[in-house]
């Protein structure tokens, strides 16, 4: 398999590093109501209610800390700065091994320093480093198992473990150990439907610093809880893979003047993006990775199609094997 030598910033966990290389539930039918029942009840609440703790610890605790990242068995550390200023995010993410790399974002953009001292500025795509934002466990009990899966230390510092467990090969779960006093997520795992770690991201030390009692302005709506919608344009998606829909579509405007139309769809945890171009001059065909982050190409009907996403290949190669074009109508027919 390739590897990816142009990444794109499309999940919440990796949207930062893309600018170093250029985010049990279920009553069984016909089981009467008991006590098992009202504990999976219980334990259903007890998830969505750390779930939002956590989503809301990420938009308005001021802290920094050192983190480390293990991702195919490589172990880089940083260290972050996370601070809310006038309900906006403001962050400083600094390497602390390997090539000197910065990265500092705030509102809508994020400024990298690579490690020839080049800087780029590019746009954020609606992802914190750490992204909580839009995770409904209801909407989820389709495609994952929601499990306590218990407790743990993590820089010095208690917390409880959430399992999102995938129910099958076309998606990633996560696994996150959940401060048990600011609900901040101090680990988080990407892991397969084994449970079996892809990339861990973990904090060694933190330090929380008082807040201005400001919470993060929303940047829009999360992609994790938006509508489904229907394309305003000639492609349509067949086979989509099971439990993934289509949530956002819009033209991109190149320099050269052209249009590259961005579809994304969600099962509404994980996420991967359809690029569709009528440059095919160096087209990619086939699959390629970088950690995690599968992408998948192919030509038809004079255009490019590229599927990238935080998902296994499987499902980036079903996301763009049933596209097709539909006829130009005829002007001639009212």
């Amino acid at each position: 398999m390739k590897q990816l030598d142009k990444p794109r910033c499309l999940t919440p966990w990796l949207g930062v590093f893309c600018c170093w290389l250029s985010l049990v539930h279920g009553v069984y039918a016909g089981e009467p109501p008991g006590a098992e029942a009202g504990e999976a009840a219980d334990t259903s609440h007890q998830i969505a209610v750390l779930l939002s703790r956590m989503a809301d610890a990420v938009r308005s605790l001021d802290y920094e800390g050192t983190l480390v990242y293990l991702h195919e068995n490589r172990l880089e550390a940083m260290n972050l700065q996370h601070r809310i200023d006038r309900g906006q995010v403001q962050e400083r993410l600094i390497s602390l091994s390997g090539p000197v790399r910065a990265v500092v974002s705030a509102q809508e953009r994020v400024m990298c320093v690579l490690p020839d001292g080049h800087p780029i500025s590019v746009d954020r795509g609606g992802s914190r480093f750490l992204d909580a934002e839009g995770i409904d466990p209801d909407a989820l009990v389709d495609h994952y198992r929601i499990e306590l899966l218990g407790t743990a230390r993590i820089a010095g510092r208690d917390a409880d473990v959430i399992g999102l467990i995938p129910r099958d090969a076309l998606r990633y779960g996560y696994r996150f150990h959940i401060d048990r006093e600011t609900a901040l997520p101090l680990k988080s795992d990407l892991i397969d439907q084994n449970q079996d770690p892809l990339e861990q991201l973990m904090f060694t030390s933190i330090q929380f610093h008082p807040s201005d009692g400001d919470v993060a302005d929303p940047q829009g709506q999360p992609i994790r809880s938006a509508p489904a919608t229907s394309p305003a344009s000639r492609w349509r998606f067949a086979d989509v893979p099971p439990g993934f829909e289509l949530v956002m579509h819009h033209d991109m405007q190149q320099p050269d003047g052209s249009t590259i139309e961005h579809f994304m769809f969600t099962d509404r945890l994980s996420a991967y993006s359809v690029y569709i171009d009528q440059d095919t001059e160096n087209g990619f065909e086939g699959v390629a990775s970088i950690g995690a982050v599968h992408a998948a190409g192919r030509s038809l009907d004079g255009y490019q199609l590229v599927a990238v996403g935080e998902v296994p290949a499987t499902t980036v190669q079903a996301a763009i094997a049933g596209a097709h074009l539909l006829p130009e109508a005829d002007p001639r027919v009212q």
